[in-house]
């Protein structure tokens, strides 16, 4: 495999400085930055660049935080959710919630003695 996981990353870091820093190892495929997270992926067209830069860029410093690179893994599949799944009529997620908005509490009514 020739993708690389880039972990620890600075928040302020841009897909361009990404792929730069690791552009001297080989010809890059695809660079994948998810900056909200703080890490990405590298991806080369050989599997010997992507295990030059590995071997060279684990541990090195980047905008002030050590990177953490190491070869991907293949993502693992997870259960499907259930949506929906506690929604009341309301869309509230908490079954005891009324339309009104106010909790419900068990054994009063909604009704006013007129």
């Amino acid at each position: 495999m020739s993708k690389l996981f880039v972990g620890n990353l600075s928040y302020q870091l841009t897909e361009d400085e990404l792929k730069q820093t690791f552009q001297g190892y080989g010809n890059i495929k695809e660079v994948r930055l998810l900056q909200s997270k703080g890490f990405g992926f590298v991806e080369f067209e050989s599997e010997e660049s992507a295990q030059k830069a590995l071997e060279e860029l684990n541990g090195k410093e980047l905008k002030g935080r050590k990177m953490r690179v190491e070869m991907a893994r293949p993502r693992e599949p997870r259960e499907p959710r259930e949506h929906g799944r506690f929604r009341s009529s309301n869309g509230s997620r908490n079954p005891r919630m009324q339309r009104s908005g106010r909790p419900q509490r068990p054994g009063f009514s909604r009704r006013r003695d007129d």
